[in-house]
């Protein structure tokens, strides 16, 4: 019964192309998944196949230029389409996004589930369990108030290039993902808050007075230096300074 499987497995992993990723989701589900695992180990072994994190492999092939198979974004990148609570976070996210020109040597993933780290490839790759909760309907606002949170921490970045990505983004927005993107900011720091209350109130944006609400009065709210652009600065308390008072 092994040979018949492992003619099977052989037949699908033929048929990938140089560099594709197999995971055992590529196999009937009725196959018994230990037999699955322990057929690709072998083909690992021959060099045909590449384990690139558990259950997931990339095809070798090959080439006058060396040897061809999935690199780890790719490998990450499908992992996070397949998968409607995970999104990309940190570094890799606002590179991007252009926000900045420094590559990551670490890449984060943000999930609901828990935080750790592990090797996909040669890649070091963190996972970051955050509170709200990641769909595939809010990825992209998700990111954007990641953003918001990380603005003044952003790398090699400039004030003025990340408030003109938050304005024309923000304005992109439909009135249900305006209103999405308040419920989501609920989970985030006061800071987030306040920026995301000021940019909407410049965008004429009746949500403004509910984030107002939930801030506390007379806070002050420490956003480096692209609280510069926020022309309405004053009104929600957003400072160029760093103080102990600050959130």
């Amino acid at each position: 019964m092994n040979m018949q499987y492992s003619t099977e497995i052989r037949k699908i992993v033929d048929q990938k192309q140089a560099g594709g990723m197999l995971t055992l989701d590529d196999f009937p589900e009725e196959w018994p998944r230990n037999t699955v695992t322990q057929i690709l180990s072998r083909i690992v072994d021959e060099g045909k196949l590449e384990r690139v994190k558990r259950g997931v492999y990339s095809k070798v092939t090959e080439t006058r230029f060396g040897k061809l198979k999935s690199s780890s974004i790719e490998v990450l990148a499908n992992e996070i389409k397949a998968d409607d609570n995970k999104c990309f976070g940190g570094l890799f996210l606002f590179n991007n996004l252009g926000l900045t020109t420094q590559v990551p040597t670490t890449i984060e993933v943000l999930n609901n589930k828990s935080s750790y780290k592990l090797k996909v490839g040669s890649t070091l790759v963190r996972y970051v369990r955050i509170r709200p909760k990641i769909t595939k309907e809010n990825k992209q606002l998700i990111m954007y108030l990641e953003v918001l949170k990380n603005s003044k921490k952003i790398p090699d970045g400039s004030a003025s290039r990340t408030y003109e990505w938050l304005e024309k983004r923000i304005d992109s927005y439909s009135y249900i993902e305006i209103k999405k993107l308040v419920e989501l900011s609920l989970e985030y720091p006061p800071r987030v808050r306040a920026m995301l209350g000021s940019l909407l109130e410049m965008q004429n944006q009746n949500f403004a007075y509910e984030i107002e609400r939930s801030l506390k009065n007379n806070t002050p709210y420490s956003i480096g230096y692209i609280a510069e652009y926020f022309m309405n600065r004053d009104r929600w308390r957003l400072k160029f300074e760093t103080s102990r008072k600050s959130r």
